[in-house]
């Protein structure tokens, strides 16, 4: 799973995300006792290197998606050796650059990493299955978002009406 550090010394401030550090050892223990891990870690203008979890504990979508924003997902394949991909914090530095949006980085560190390749293919359709429950509570999220968006005008349009 991704590994916590401490975050910037601001009030309320969650700790910031890392991409698992695995390594060939992990490779070797995945050969006996597989396992498999997903974190979405989640990166905008506002924390650009503190990446944060999607999802809080009680399932409701991050405060710092925006859901006017597009949405990247960023997804790394086979791990051989457990390393964190070496293009990942680049890559998330020039989307940001570009433009301002939400860059979701798809963490199955644990699950890629195995010297057996079958057996990481069998896990991407794990991740699938994951990613699209994951989606979908996003959906739901947004959904609600925008009923609850829809009440506000309704509201205000009704109350200022006379």
């Amino acid at each position: 799973m991704s590994r916590i550090r401490p975050g910037p010394w601001e009030k309320n401030k969650a700790p910031c995300l890392e991409f698992s550090h695995l390594s060939l050892k992990d490779s070797f223990r995945d050969l006996f006792n597989p396992q498999m891990e997903i974190s979405l870690m989640l990166y905008t203008r506002k924390n650009p290197t503190c990446a944060e979890s999607l999802f809080e504990k009680n399932d409701s979508l991050n405060i710092n998606f925006n859901t006017s924003k597009k949405a990247v997902w960023l997804i790394h394949g086979y791990r051989p050796l457990g390393s964190t991909p070496s293009w990942l914090q680049n890559f998330v530095r020039i989307l940001l650059n570009q433009d301002d949006m939400n860059i979701i980085v798809v963490d199955w560190n644990r699950g890629a990493t195995t010297f057996l390749y079958v057996r990481a293919v069998k896990n991407t359709r794990k991740v699938a299955v994951s990613l699209s429950r994951y989606i979908q509570n996003l959906l739901v999220s947004l959904e609600f978002y925008g009923l609850y968006m829809l009440y506000n005008k309704w509201w205000f349009y009704n109350t200022t009406k006379r």
